[in-house]
């Protein structure tokens, strides 16, 4: 770039680039800061050390994992993801999951939902670098209830200005507590995306990568998959969707287990409340004596 031109670049630009510590940020916690920059003081209540490269290395080579299991498992990848050559990597033995997810919000959700995604695939690169075989997988959280956090989606104007975009549920779906992946999305705004986009350079394309995603009638879990995998397909990531039947069946062993275990975990989970509280931060998890772990959806 030339210094004239780069001249002219500065004189049209509008938005200035900034980094903002997470401390910054009103409502972030202790804990999140701690364990963002200080994690020494937090390191007690941790395995591994986030911060540090090979403990990613670490942890893959703890993983033990059951044949009859990965295999159950690559059935249910492959029947979400067919064609995908991933699916034949994380069945081999040996093969460890980078897995990462999100709520299933509209029009993919927060810009984090990205992030988190190429992250995901840049940690398992890193891990197939250092001999350790690895796939990224995406969690499609559609097992959510709460649909009024992920009926809409914020994003900027031409004019720079923040539009809220919302989609509501049906009339039979109003008021019902289900997953809010199941929501049938049909009436997507995407006339108002179109709106909000325009003055953009690459607006109407983006408009057009979102309409394709959200056909009118599918379903928030299905819209935000597609949209995911349009997004995303040439990085390389497997998507699970947990409400799959075969991958219910698959864990409903581990789930017996842990219905049976359900007084030592609420009691590791009262521990260690006290123990986070007694250090200043806040629990994390909110249970009592007689909270259940569990619930159950009827029809």
């Amino acid at each position: 770039m030339s210094p004239s031109s780069f001249g002219t670049f500065e004189h049209e630009r509008v938005m200035d680039p900034a980094c903002l510590r997470h401390t910054e940020i009103p409502g972030t916690s202790k804990l999140f800061a701690d364990l963002t920059y200080h994690f020494d003081r937090v390191a007690r209540f941790y395995r591994h050390n986030p911060h540090q490269r090979e403990s990613y290395a670490s942890a893959a080579r703890e993983i033990q994992y059951p044949d009859d299991r990965r295999a159950a498992v690559s059935r249910v990848l492959e029947s979400q993801n067919p064609g995908n050559a991933l699916v034949g990597r994380f069945a081999q033995a040996g093969t460890v999951a980078v897995l990462t997810g999100q709520q299933v919000g509209l029009f993919s959700g927060p810009a984090y939902t990205i992030y988190k995604a190429l992250t995901a695939a840049r940690l398992a690169e890193d891990l197939n670098s250092s001999g350790i075989p690895a796939v990224p997988i995406f969690w499609l959280a559609t097992e959510d209830h709460d649909f009024a956090e992920v009926d809409h989606v914020w994003i900027f104007d031409a004019a720079h200005h923040p539009v809220a975009l919302r989609t509501e549920a049906p009339a039979a779906w109003q008021g019902k507590q289900r997953p809010a992946g199941g929501f049938p999305v049909e009436h997507p705004p995407i006339a108002e995306l179109r709106n909000a986009l325009a003055g953009f350079e690459h607006g109407e394309e983006v408009a057009a990568l979102v309409a394709e995603s959200y056909a009118p009638g599918l379903t928030m879990g299905a819209g935000f998959r597609a949209m995911l995998l349009k997004l995303l397909g040439k990085v390389g990531m497997l998507v699970v969707d947990p409400l799959d039947s075969q991958l219910r069946n698959v864990g409903a062993p581990f789930m017996a287990d842990a219905l049976a275990a359900a007084p030592e975990l609420k009691k590791g989970l009262l521990n260690r409340n006290k123990e986070l509280t007694a250090a200043g931060y806040h629990a994390q998890v909110n249970v009592e004596e007689s909270t259940s772990l569990f619930f159950l959806l009827e029809n």
